[in-house]
């Protein structure tokens, strides 16, 4: 590749990744149960509430996860950033995969998203970030499942 010129995969692949230690943990909410409001013109509901932005795709990893937190916000370069927390609430490592959709004020889809592979250590609390490319998006859903092929 050559310097300068980045394609849509590798711009998406470097903007989405971002791996942190949890900071202070926030009241948890089983993934089982995921109520909660659309981020985007919701009325009455919390804005702040993003649990229906998360989609398990794995039944099985339902009970294995907690979700922490789910955040979105826009950063100084007028991007839309999310974060989400994710507690590993068994014995062992999950080797997951998540991708990020974003999305415009017409709920059309902005990227073609890649799956991004992510593990979850034993007990282990972890944060997953992701950023758009273009300023339109104005939504986004994150989805989770069991990496293919373990």
């Amino acid at each position: 590749m050559r310097a300068g010129k980045l394609t849509l995969p590798a711009i998406i692949g470097l903007g989405t990744l971002g791996l942190l230690p949890l900071g202070a943990a926030q009241l948890s909410d089983d993934l089982v149960n995921t109520p909660g409001a659309m981020s985007e013109g919701s009325g009455d509901a919390d804005p702040r509430d993003y649990r229906n932005n998360l989609d398990i795709v794995d039944d099985v990893l339902k009970p294995k996860l907690d979700l922490t937190h789910i955040d979105a916000q826009r950063g100084r370069n007028n991007l839309l950033s999310v974060t989400l927390s994710m507690s590993n609430k068994t014995g062992h490592k999950i080797d997951l995969e998540i991708e990020t959709i974003y999305k415009d004020k017409e709920g059309n889809a902005l990227n073609t998203s890649s799956w991004i592979g992510f593990t979850l250590k034993p007990h282990a609390d972890q944060d997953y970030h992701s950023s758009s490319i273009s300023e339109e998006a104005v939504d986004f859903l994150i989805r989770v499942r069991k990496a293919r092929g373990h």
